[in-house]
This record gives C-alpha cells, structure tokens and sequence, in this order.
C-alpha cells in the first residue's frame, strides 16, 4: 500500500476551527483571506444577537444578517447545536433536534450539505457521536487537545492539536514546519474568537497564520476538506499483490510511489500501479 499525499503534494494539512458564530470571527476571516488560510466556523442557528444591535459585551455573537459574513472562499461553516445544549446531558429526541435543527437551518442559510460539527463544551459520549454519525456528520471535534501532529484515528472523537493559547503551540508550530513527515500530519487550532479581544493578544494568532501561510509544503484547508479526503485515501482498496488500487469514493486520491513520483487515484478509477 502506496503513502497518500495531499492534494498539492505535500504531507502537511493545515486548518483552524472557531466556536459560537462571534462577532469577532469576522476579523479572523478578513486575516484568513488576506493570508489565504483556509478554517471552519461551528454555529448554533438559533442563538443571535438581535438585529440592529451593536456587538457589545464579553461574548457578542451575530446577528442573523451579519451570517452572511461566513459565505467566503475558504470558510466551511459546521453546526454546533442549534441552542448549544451539552449533547451527554439531554434527551435522546432533544439529541436529535440539536443536531438535525441546526443541520437544516445552516443548509438553508448556506445553501449547502453540513457534515461537520463541534460540541458544545467540548463534552460527548458513545451516544452522541452514533447520533451525528446517523445524521450524516463525517466530524464533531472535541476540546481536549492532542499535542501531536498525527491524522484522526477516529474524526468523530476529534481532538485538536492545541487551543490557540495553549503555551505548547509555538513549540509544536516550529515542529510543524520544520519537520519532513513519512505520513500525513495535520495541525488543528481552535478557540473562540471573543478570547483574542478579550486577552488583549490578537497579535498571537497573527503571528502563526503569518509563519505558516504560503508555503507550498503545506495544504490550507478546512476541516471538512480534510477529513474527507483522509476518510477517501483510507478507503481504497488494493489487489492482494498490491499492482491495482481501486478508489470507491468522490474524492481524488494522491498516492506516492517514490520521491517526487506520484499517481492520482480518480473517483471510481481502477490504475496499475
């Protein structure tokens, strides 16, 4: 079995994952697009700041109209509850619509097919990842940071690399860009926007968006993207002498088949290799 790369060619993903559809996103998506940094947003649909009011306050969210911010390049938008309700604490029907509710109002606002998700506080269990699994979300990223640079084992149970003010980040963005992986690796950041205005440190996520944008050794994605392709580069299947792969997915898969030799697997084509 041949190593995959990513769809550029290189072995290093790169993505960001914000919580609560804030005010402030805003301003991190103007600084992603200026940089060409690609990240996902979690919204809870029915939670807004009501239209015509100023985003004041610790934790100023949207308002309804103000959404229309998130349909930008490079910007996936993942639901998050759609009253952000701990998803280990309520019903198996209150389970249900907190997710299904926020999944339909989201498609309809965005025009779009939701498959990623992150949990409100951060807390699931057996039960809520096989409810977002049967309602056709691919990830749900958790709180707890990994520290590590590894791919997903299991994208439902998704832990990040670090919170964005984690004191290990700069340690493990320096070993992000300095290191030459055999497999894939993924660096993964998160937080919530409000904190960077409220910390006074809008500078620090500055800062690592500027070190990492433009490097060609790395593809800029958003979580969907890269789940999908990781979920697409699993799945293909091998002859028992390992001659022919076969891609069962939509999704175009890079494999290398030596140092700057690589073959691209298409949707549902058969190849020698």
């Amino acid at each position: 079995m041949l190593k995959a790369l990513f769809p550029n060619g290189a072995k290093k993903a790169f993505t960001l994952s914000y919580d609560d559809g804030c005010y402030d996103d805003i301003r991190l998506m103007e600084l992603m697009s200026s940089l060409n940094i690609k990240g996902t947003f979690n919204i809870s649909s029915e939670l807004y700041r009501p239209d015509g009011t100023e985003p004041e306050g610790y934790w100023p969210r949207m308002t309804r109209a103000e959404t229309e911010n998130y349909k930008r390049p490079g910007v996936e938008v993942a639901l998050h509850g759609v009253t952000h309700r701990d998803f280990t604490k309520i019903t198996g029907p209150e389970l249900v619509y907190e997710i299904m509710a926020d999944k339909h109002n989201l498609e309809n606002m965005f025009s779009t097919v939701i498959r990623g998700a992150a949990y409100p506080y951060g807390t699931f269990d057996d039960r809520s990842v096989e409810t977002l699994r049967q309602s056709g979300i691919k990830y749900c990223r958790t709180v707890w940071s990994d520290y590590s640079l590894n791919m997903p084992s299991d994208w439902l149970r998704l832990r990040p690399t670090a919170h964005h003010a984690d004191p290990k980040l700069p340690e493990l963005v320096d070993k992000f860009l300095t290191e030459t992986p055999r497999d894939l690796r993924m660096m993964y950041i998160w937080g919530h926007t409000p904190e960077f205005r409220r910390d006074k440190n809008w500078g620090l996520i500055e800062d690592i968006l500027s070190k990492v944008s433009g490097r060609e050794d790395i593809w800029f994605a958003t979580n969907i993207e890269i789940c999908e392709y990781d979920l697409a580069a699993k799945s293909l299947e091998y002859s028992a002498d390992g001659r022919f792969v076969y891609n069962p997915t939509a999704v175009k898969v890079l494999l290398e088949r030596r140092p700057d030799d690589a073959v691209a697997v298409e949707p549902g084509a058969l190849i020698e290799l």
